[in-house]
């Protein structure tokens, strides 16, 4: 019987992962009470299919929009909000964020996930 449930609980946690969407500036965008419920789903297309190295400041924002504003930011660095968790608190217990660098030339240089969790 224990192996049993092993092997269930197994299965279950397996079946527990996100949905990859595409890439959808219009979901993407979406925002209910400052959360983006499509963000997470989508990072992985954006940034394989879309997000490329050598874009402007222009090219990116026409494709993602804006940024948000983040203090204590790297000079030449901004950022997007993938997940902003509060649990039941209110400080955050996990934040994840797509960071943009850019050349002094305002060219895309590198881009990574920030994934911070307590």
């Amino acid at each position: 019987m224990k192996k049993l449930m092993i092997i269930f609980c197994i299965c279950f946690l397996g079946s527990c992962e996100m949905e990859q969407l595409e890439f959808e500036k219009s979901k993407w965008s979406e925002n209910v009470d400052g959360f983006y419920k499509y963000r997470e789903s989508m990072e992985k297309d954006l940034m394989e299919n879309h997000l490329k190295k050598g874009m402007t400041y222009q090219q990116l924002t026409d494709l993602i929009g804006e940024p948000e504003n983040f203090a204590n930011l790297e000079p030449n660095t901004i950022g997007y909000t993938l997940v902003e968790d509060y649990g039941w608190d209110i400080d955050p217990v996990e934040t994840k964020t797509l960071m943009i660098e850019f050349t002094t030339d305002s060219l895309v240089r590198d881009f990574k996930i920030d994934h911070w969790k307590k």
